[in-house]
C-alpha cells in the first residue's frame, strides 16, 4: 500500500486578494489610504479570543503585552 494518497501536500499561502468591495470602492474613490475598519472581522476575533483562551494567551504573548 503506498502512503502517497495519505500525505497532504503543503501550499504557501496565497496572498490576499483584491476583492474586498469595500477596498475597491474607496480605490475606485481615489481613497485608497483612507482608514477603513472591518468591524464584523474585529467582532469574530474578539469572540474567537473569547472562546479559545490558549489563543487569546499567544496573540497577548507575540504583541509582548503579556504580563
Amino acid at each position: 500500500m503506498s502512503t502517497h494518497g495519505l500525505i497532504i501536500p503543503h501550499h504557501a499561502p496565497a496572498s490576499p486578494r483584491y476583492d474586498d468591495d469595500t477596498r475597491a470602492l474607496l480605490h475606485k474613490a481615489g481613497l485608497p489610504d483612507f482608514p477603513y475598519h472591518n468591524i464584523a472581522a474585529r467582532e469574530r476575533l474578539t469572540a474567537d479570543l473569547a472562546r479559545w483562551p490558549l489563543l487569546a494567551e499567544t496573540v497577548l504573548s507575540r504583541s509582548g503585552r503579556a504580563t
